[in-house]
């Protein structure tokens, strides 16, 4: 048996406990935890740190394949500039992409992250994570405009899904964003996610631009794709919401990811439609992409349930889901770090579908312990000197 404490143990699922131990067992799983309620003793083979410990962290969103263009994307006109570089520097040699995928994943690792859900449009990333001690779920991403490529494209997505079955992981089928998808390949996908409960993974609400080009094909975005005479396959005049109400499931647990420029209305309306939405919050990114992050406080009034992702290296500079906390903490003050450590563990766990063993410290779950020092104990907040070490 170890024995872990520290100033306070946040268990997530319960108020944060001071000077709390974490029992575990040489298979890092949870057999007890110890409210020691004043009464503080040495314990055989404790270890006690200043500090807060918690659960390891869920990274709802990456992109491990795209960690080869980390630094390489410059700031520009938002969503559409953004995707015209990516389109034009993925064709780097598959040895660079792969040791990039490599040490993505060991940063992931030593950053504290337990599980990750990870956006696939290859299989360059399959092997190192069977490889890995992380928990993946796989999502593998379809996007096109284009009527006539849509059968071609939805049966290569099957037959990559189909690569991901040996792998100890998890794996469904992603539509890109509202913005991207022709009606047909819409309705090849919608078919296949309304005949399982597999969890669903959209880019939403990322960009004004996905709404101008949705309503009346005006905008960067909208320029982008006519100029590469891609922009006709999706019908005209509607918005994100009537896009994923039209065609995903209601019944799937659905990540809806970046909601940078959502509306109060719209949330109501996915919340309403959704049994089991998520809103994936990205920070690092949405700064990069667009330079401004989603209306949070008006997220958490309509009771969203709120969860935490990355994003790829060619928008984030850091594969860290702390760092992510700390930017969401210094731009909303008001927020308590007892809500934003929720979102980056049990939330993200329950919107992966893997809350049983992640998210929170509980007997029976192997959850992972990350450390966080040099915690500001007055205001129940880390500092930005705060650092994450792996304990278990």
């Amino acid at each position: 048996m170890h024995r872990y404490s520290a100033n306070y143990i946040y268990p997530i699922n319960g108020v944060p406990i001071r000077n709390g131990i974490v029992v575990i067992d040489n298979s890092r799983k949870i057999v007890e935890i110890v409210d020691p309620k004043g009464n503080e003793k040495e314990y055989e083979s404790m270890e006690f740190y200043n500090g807060v410990i918690v659960p390891g962290f869920v990274n709802a969103h990456c992109h491990l394949e795209l960690s080869h263009l980390k630094g390489r994307l410059e700031k520009s006109d938002g969503i559409a500039g953004f995707v015209s570089q990516i389109r034009n520097l993925r064709g780097d040699s598959e040895g660079l992409i792969r040791s990039s995928i490599t040490q993505a994943i060991s940063t992931l690792e030593l950053n504290g992250t337990v599980a990750v859900g990870d956006i696939c449009n290859t299989a360059d990333s399959f092997s190192f994570k069977q490889a890995s001690n992380l928990h993946f779920h796989n999502f593998i991403e379809l996007f096109g405009l284009l009527e006539d490529d849509a059968e071609a494209r939805f049966v290569n997505a099957k037959l990559l899904l189909n690569e991901t079955l040996p792998l100890q992981s998890t794996s469904s089928l992603a539509p890109h964003s509202p913005y991207s998808i022709s009606d047909r390949l819409w309705g090849f996908i919608s078919d296949e996610l309304h005949k399982s409960d597999s969890i669903v993974s959209i880019h939403y609400g990322e960009s004004l631009q996905e709404y101008s080009f949705l309503m009346n094909r005006t905008g960067l975005l909208a320029e982008s794709f006519k100029a590469l005479g891609i922009s006709d396959g999706i019908a005209l005049g509607i918005t994100p919401f009537e896009v994923v109400k039209k065609y995903l499931p209601h019944a799937s647990p659905t990540l809806f990811i970046h909601n940078t420029f959502v509306k109060r209305d719209e949330v109501r309306g996915i919340i309403k439609h959704f049994d089991k939405p998520y809103f994936v919050l990205c920070p690092t990114s949405n700064l990069f992409i667009e330079g401004c992050l989603p209306d949070i406080p008006m997220l958490m009034n309509e009771g969203a349930c709120i969860a935490v992702g990355t994003d790829s290296l060619a928008s984030s500079n850091t594969l860290s889901v702390f760092d992510q906390i700390l930017i969401i903490l210094e731009k909303f003050s008001a927020l308590t770090f007892d809500d934003a450590i929720k979102w980056a563990t049990l939330n993200g766990a329950e919107a992966l579908g893997v809350e049983s063993i992640y998210g929170s410290l509980e007997k029976g779950k192997s959850p992972g312990l990350n450390l966080i020092t040099n915690f500001d104990f007055s205001l129940m907040k880390p500092t930005k000197m705060s650092r994450v070490r792996r304990l278990a």
